[in-house]
């Protein structure tokens, strides 16, 4: 079997980035969507920096509240998952 052969099979395991992928997805919709609010804030007129992130910071942060609840959902479930598996003992 060549070493082409082997990344061309998919794997049976879990890849290395699903335990963190939620937390990825939520993550990077926040922030794209503070860059979308900044943005057409931008072009509607608000050019002030401070001003501008700040309601992008507020308008964004009550979107993603509305709008990113799956993936809020997903985050907390996987976190607490996390949390709430017990250590291995190392003896």
């Amino acid at each position: 079997m060549l070493a082409s052969d082997a990344k061309s099979e998919p794997s049976a395991g879990p890849s290395n980035l699903e335990p963190v992928r939620p937390v990825l997805v939520y993550t990077a919709s926040r922030i794209g969507l503070f860059l979308v609010t900044l943005g057409v804030l931008y072009l509607l007129g608000l050019q002030s920096p401070l001003p501008l992130i700040v309601a992008s910071f507020v308008i964004s942060g009550l979107a993603s509240y509305v709008l990113l609840s799956k993936q809020r959902d997903a985050m907390s479930a996987r976190i607490s998952d996390k949390v709430d598996r017990p250590k291995p003992q190392d003896d």
